[in-house]
């Protein structure tokens, strides 16, 4: 009987490191818990260089029918 109690337990802690380890990322800290509808809060977008521009321009032309 004891056994069948001692598996309950470790299924229970498993589910239970399971659940919470997903917390635990780094990518998903210092993120912004309140946001405000219309404002992109994110970064800042990285300025394009004119080669830059005229390449994303040269392949958006390519894909025109």
């Amino acid at each position: 009987m004891t056994t069948a109690k001692g598996r309950w337990v470790v299924l229970a802690a498993s589910l239970v490191a399971l659940t919470t380890l997903p917390g635990c990322r780094d990518h998903e800290q210092n993120r912004a818990l309140i946001v405000e509808k219309g404002f992109y809060q994110g970064p800042a977008d990285e300025v394009l260089t004119e080669e830059e521009r005229r390449e994303l321009q040269r392949r958006g032309d390519h894909q025109r029918f």
